[in-house]
């Protein structure tokens, strides 16, 4: 005898929801669908999905509320698979062909967050054992690739909608606003952080001050007579003092972590002014405190200007330096500061007053450019370059300024079909025809590049393939063949100024694309290879050195002693992978 309808139901609403669909009860609600009468009727009870569907959507701001099946939780559990299903097909089709990748890309980032959760999902996918994975899940076939590209899709959707919040900036004609707060916080954008990854943790971080302030017995009702604004901002100050937040060394003043949210709010709390002060300025303005501050420009240090209630003089925070004075007077204090860094003070106006989002953003901007500059170990990403560009072309209109930086920047074909492409029309006209002009030119490159098959022939010999790892005989860096060319393509200035003629065979010799364990690629004759074996633990350390590799390769092939190409190169290199000739140990044996 069957049992009741609702018995059914309550037995279904304790399945275990997930966020990778395989592991939880969804393919149970999947298969009773598929069931007997009685069955299919339980799991057609919309109030079954909402759980699940709130597990796997973390991003559900395009759910369309108002249609007939918003409040139907199994149809738009549905419909959002059925988005997955074109995303997850796009995205076999970018890992699988380079010819056609951009174009696919574009059509991918445009789906916004709609496709974000899932492909999350994919970034997270189990990888090979040698790469340091405990999982017992099945490995998906060239996992470490389908996560590379995964995240270079998500990464374009992040910087995609930072460019959209910023655009309104450069609109003059619009009346949408964006505050400080938040144009600087989706600086995290370009790092693949969501939008809402900096919001979140700065709420956090108010909530926590306003516990403080509260415990400290601050009084935030602007009505009440012991409403001390200065003595507020003070405890703000002393609050980040107790997170851990303040002052960077001098000697990592030029870090890059110190220009982005999701850094210098985690693992790099000691920070640059205009950071601190975007700190500050969140958690004054958290709805339970409530303090008007902005920040201002100031000469050589961003300071905070607080609006006081009538009756009483606004004033400046020094955050940076708040462990000495942080409070500062504008009638005393600020003329004095700005004689002793040799400004005249008869503007006052202009160094005092609330600064909005743009200003700040180009000092931010100018900021990453200057750590690039300084910065010995050059740790500065293409990331921060890709940020600090975007803002100078949206919000300024140098040209010969912008033609530089973009001169200096490897413009990614990804990044060139998907955020940049949707940066054009919020441009003025100089920076539109640059950007143009260089997208066009990087797309072009790309679709050569992508067309182009390297087989190999009995005239020419190849003595290595793509896929071996090597020691360089004069430098002896450690690096892996991503490429080759039968003779030298570089240009002669640069085969003058890399000495190529002092090669035993010149330029008349096998030259090979690398990238080393360093992160840089490279372009490497043959005479200079000396091959290696590629070890469990080497592979290891290429996986976690290069954040590229699995562009390039899909595993390591221990007992060859290689990389397994990813279908990629595999195409580009169709002979070098399944060669049994090229198997390294022989390789080293005879060499």
């Amino acid at each position: 005898m069957p049992l009741p309808l609702d018995l059914y139901v309550s037995i279904l609403e304790h399945l275990p929801a997930e966020r990778v669909e395989y592991k939880g009860g969804v393919s149970t609600l999947v298969n009773c669908l598929r069931a007997n009468t009685l069955l299919r009727e339980a799991a057609l009870v919309p109030s079954l999905w909402e759980h699940h569907y709130r597990v796997r959507y973390l991003h559900d701001e395009h759910v369309n509320k108002s249609s007939p099946e918003a409040s139907n939780w199994r149809l738009i559990y549905a419909e959002r698979r059925r988005q997955d299903n074109l995303a997850l097909h796009l995205l076999n089709e970018i890992v699988s062909q380079r010819e056609g990748r951009c174009r696919r890309a574009a059509t991918l980032a445009a789906f916004s967050f709609d496709v974000w959760d899932v492909l999350d999902i994919e970034c997270s996918l189990p990888v090979p054992a040698v790469f340091g994975s405990n999982s017992t899940a099945m490995v998906a076939p060239h996992a470490l690739t389908r996560r590379f590209w995964a995240s270079s899709i998500l990464e374009a959707i992040s910087r995609r909608s930072a460019i959209v919040q910023w655009g309104s900036l450069a609109n003059r004609d619009t009346n949408h606003s964006v505050s400080f707060v938040d144009a600087f916080s989706s600086l995290s954008c370009f790092f693949g952080q969501p939008p809402q990854k900096t919001p979140s943790l700065l709420l956090e971080l108010g909530n926590l001050c306003h516990g403080y302030l509260v415990k400290h017995q601050c009084c935030l009702d602007p009505e009440m007579p012991e409403y001390n604004l200065p003595d507020i901002c003070t405890k703000i100050c002393q609050f980040m003092h107790d997170q851990n937040f303040g002052p960077v060394q001098s000697t990592q003043f030029y870090d890059i972590s110190n220009h982005f949210p999701h850094l210098y709010l985690t693992t790099n709390k000691l920070s640059i002014p205009i950071s601190l002060v975007h700190i500050f300025v969140s958690i004054a303005r958290h709805p339970a405190i409530g303090v008007p501050a902005s920040p201002v420009e100031f000469p050589a240090r961003v300071l905070v200007h607080v609006s006081s209630p009538p009756g009483a003089d606004d004033f400046l925070v020094d955050v940076y330096g708040a462990q000495t004075k942080p409070i500062l007077s504008l009638r005393n204090d600020i003329p004095t500061m700005l004689l002793r860094l040799g400004v005249p003070p008869d503007n006052l106006s202009q160094y005092v007053s609330p600064c909005g989002a743009a200003p700040m953003l180009l000092r931010a901007a100018r900021n990453i450019l200057s750590s690039f500059r300084n910065d010995a170990s050059r740790s500065t990403t293409q990331s921060a370059i890709y940020a600090a560009v975007c803002i100078h072309l949206l919000l300024t209109n140098e040209t010969q300024l912008v033609g530089h930086m973009l001169s200096h920047l490897d413009l990614d074909p990804i990044a060139t079909a998907t955020f940049l492409s949707d940066l054009l029309p919020l441009l003025r006209q100089g920076c539109r025809n640059l950007l143009e002009t260089a997208c066009r030119s990087t797309l072009e490159l790309e679709d050569q590049q992508a067309a182009l098959v390297h087989p190999r022939t009995e005239e020419v010999h190849i003595a290595h393939y793509v896929g071996m790892v090597f020691e360089h005989r004069s430098y002896y860096y450690i690096g892996c063949i991503i490429g080759w060319e039968p003779t030298c393509l570089a240009t002669e200035e640069w085969q003058t100024t890399m000495n190529v003629g002092n090669l035993t065979r010149g330029a008349d010799q096998p030259f090979y694309h690398i990238v080393s364990l360093d992160g840089a690629e490279r372009y490497v004759a043959e005479d200079n290879i000396n091959p290696i074996a590629l070890t469990a633990d080497l592979a290891l350390q290429f996986f976690q050195e290069l954040p590229v590799l699995p562009k390039y390769f899909s595993d390591a092939d221990i007992g060859r002693g290689r990389w397994q190409l990813s279908p990629e190169l595999q195409r580009a290199y169709p002979d070098d992978q399944h060669d049994e000739s090229d198997d390294i140990h022989s390789i080293v044996k005879t060499t």
